[in-house]
């Protein structure tokens, strides 16, 4: 029947016959599932770009913490956590990375102990436990999530080196009194089964990503 002549029915209060009553709710139905359809297709293919890449698993450690208490993997295994690499004594990159961990920590503050923070010196021979309860003391740090970590040096140097894959050059005295250790300056991202999920550097940009990732896998 024609659009023309289902008016003219209408408007004389006869209905559609029930063929085309159907067909239009069919159509309408099928519709209705292609766009839900497409709909999902379009939301899995934008998880599936933004997903995170699992890069590295982490091997065991364990280390001292600022209390001096036996910290490592173990203690993190289950949390997500981010973790930096200075030296208390850094003349020059690491209280700009301490402070831009310290953004970190009051940006997820509402996040608790579902996400830890973690620095590994790189000078572990003078960054002892008192030393670093010290610099957590200085820079605010919340020691309820957040960790500073020390140990012998053989054991320090393969978690950072071979472990997070980060540089950890040898100590060097620049000038009188004045000591320098290259490292690296990227924080890491690493989930609740202690695998890597990525770098990032120490920028706006680096920090509004890496606060970004990290809730993404809290909530995950």
């Amino acid at each position: 029947m024609s659009s023309a002549a289902e008016s003219s029915l209408s408007e004389r209060g006869v209905a559609p016959p029930p063929t085309e009553r159907r067909s239009k709710r069919w159509f309408w139905i099928a519709a209705a599932l292609v766009f839900l359809a497409l709909f999902s297709a379009r939301v899995l293919l934008a998880r599936r770009l933004s997903a995170l890449p699992t890069l590295v698993e982490l091997p065991a450690y364990s280390l001292t913490n600022q209390q001096g208490q036996q910290f490592g993997a173990a203690n993190l295994r289950g949390k997500t956590y981010i973790a930096d690499f200075v030296f208390t004594s850094c003349p020059s990159v690491c209280p700009r990375l301490t402070k831009r961990m310290v953004e970190v920590q009051e940006r997820t503050r509402d996040l608790g102990d579902t996400l830890r923070l973690v620095t590994f010196t790189v000078d572990p021979e003078t960054d002892t436990p008192d030393v670093l309860r010290a610099y957590a003391q200085k820079y605010g740090a919340d020691t309820s999530r957040w960790d500073f970590l020390t140990g012998q040096l053989g054991d320090v140097e393969p978690v950072i080196v071979k472990g997070f894959k980060m540089m950890m050059g040898k100590k060097t005295e620049t000038t009188p009194g004045m000591i320098e250790i290259v490292h690296g300056e990227r924080f890491v991202l690493v989930d609740d089964k202690g695998f890597i999920r990525g770098f990032y550097e120490a920028t706006d940009e680096g920090i509004e990503k890496i606060v970004r990732d990290a809730r993404s896998l809290v909530s995950d």
